[in-house]
């Protein structure tokens, strides 16, 4: 049945008796906030909902709600209606969950059963994964060692292509697993993403993988960060104030937070914590060296040659260059500009040759400065922001707020907002790809992508 004009006909005693059982509905619901929620969960269009009137009173926002079901002019091609998802939804909820009598649930199946549009595929989506960026979703896609052939495109309601798979849990049982991500990076268009998203398909869990900036004093580059808290951290109230100092007008900004965080459960808290390190075997992408790695490498090997070459090979022959300082020509160009190499050759400077002889005395010759072998998972606060951070204090600033602040990136607030909307759980998993700090770079940002999206999919199906 083509569902054009599908409830223009309803008898006047069916319209009075929806509108009495929608008031009996939305009268318990409080604010505009929380009829706007009522009808996103109940898988309402949001071009539909933007149409309505919030601020009106009660009784005149149902009466515009009923003649807007009534007037709905739908796809002939597409099966749905937002009155038959809304009554969809509210007949799958226990009847004293919005005080429905016989009456109320009376009219609401004898519509939902007339309209003549079949209820939603009954194929359930076991997690839905949110990434902020293209190469983010790649890497997820890839974790099915296939090149992510195994991903089948789709489209939702507003022809915008997500991605589907089934995985099969250590258990056997099969999981869909469905994937996207927004048009730009940032909360608003991941917010909108996920709105949508969680909206048409109903998945049971929202996540988000990806890469973020990590906290240098608990992080390393490529470890896993996993977000028992999420919460967007330059949101609030900005006060600004201005003083003439020298004949120059100063502007000094404070922002006073309105913080408000969203919760990983806690089982799955425990569950991460004593996670075994199987997952590890599936990484592919080889790990990289930090470029901290490599420079101290360097120039230690410079230093033993230099003071005993008939004892030492030299760095360029040495038979572990490949392996431990693969950026050869960017590691000697960051130890030019450090002044800790020469510019004219491979000879150390003094300040080189002090910060040796430190840190062996320090580390009694010990190689410290190695990489370690394998990701560390780590469980802690992720904070979101609204712009790129390049700043060596920002996590200094963070500990006002969070003291245990692990990772900071643009996205995580927005899954965090929208799951709790919806009521459904939420898992933001990020991989260190830097420190924020003015040493920023794409370096580890392919690792940090991939680790996040093998341990998530490794949680969901261990």
């Amino acid at each position: 049945m083509k569902n054009t004009g599908l409830f223009s006909d309803l008898p006047p005693d069916d319209i009075i008796q929806l509108e009495d059982s929608l008031l009996n509905i939305f009268s318990n619901i409080d604010g505009i906030a929380g009829r706007k929620g009522l009808l996103i969960k109940a898988g309402v269009d949001k071009y539909f909902i933007n149409r309505l009137n919030f601020n009106s009173n009660i009784n005149e926002f149902i009466t515009s709600l009923v003649s807007q079901f009534k007037d709905y002019r739908g796809s002939s091609q597409k099966e749905y209606h937002p009155l038959v998802s809304f009554l969809d939804y509210i007949l799958k909820e226990p009847p004293q969950k919005y005080n429905l009598d016989d009456q109320d649930l009376e009219i609401f199946t004898k519509l939902q059963t007339g309209s003549g549009i079949k209820a939603p595929s009954s194929t359930t989506i076991d997690i839905l994964i949110i990434t902020a960026l293209k190469d983010e979703l790649d890497a997820l896609k890839n974790c099915d060692n296939q090149s992510g052939k195994t991903w089948q495109e789709l489209k939702d309601s507003s022809d915008y292509p997500y991605y589907q798979t089934t995985l099969t849990h250590s258990n056997g049982t099969q999981l869909t697993i469905v994937a996207a991500h927004p048009v730009e990076m940032g909360e608003y268009y991941t917010n909108n993403l996920a709105t949508r998203l969680v909206s048409e398909l109903k998945p049971r869990c929202l996540g988000m993988t990806g890469v973020c900036a990590g906290n240098k004093e608990k992080t390393f580059l490529g470890d896993v960060v996993v977000a028992n808290r999420v919460f967007k951290f330059d949101y609030g109230k900005l006060v600004a104030s201005y003083e003439n100092q020298h004949g120059k007008q100063i502007i000094t900004e404070e922002i006073f937070h309105d913080i408000r965080t969203y919760n990983l459960k806690g089982q799955w808290d425990i569950t991460i914590q004593n996670f075994p390190e199987d997952w590890l075997n599936t990484i592919q992408i080889p790990r990289p060296k930090s470029y901290y790695h490599q420079e101290r490498w360097l120039l230690h090997k410079l230093y033993d040659y230099q003071q005993q070459p008939d004892c030492y090979h030299s760095p360029q022959s040495h038979p572990e260059r490949r392996t431990e300082c693969p950026d050869w020509r960017e590691v000697r160009k960051r130890l030019i500009e450090k002044d800790l190499l020469e510019s004219d050759g491979l000879g150390l400077t003094e300040q080189a040759i002090k910060e040796i002889n430190n840190e062996r005395l320090d580390y009694l010759e010990e190689e410290h400065y190695k990489d370690p072998l394998n990701p560390q998972i780590k469980i802690g606060v992720i904070a979101t922001t609204s712009k790129v951070q390049k700043d060596p204090k920002l996590f200094e600033r963070l500990e006002k707020l969070q003291r245990k602040a692990l990772g900071v990136e643009m996205e995580g607030a927005a899954i965090g907002a929208v799951a709790e909307i919806h009521e459904i759980p939420m898992i933001v998993v990020k991989g260190v790809q830097d420190y924020a700090d003015y040493d920023k770079n794409d370096q580890f940002r392919h690792y940090a992508a991939e680790v996040s999206a093998r341990f998530l999919l490794a949680f969901f199906t261990t």
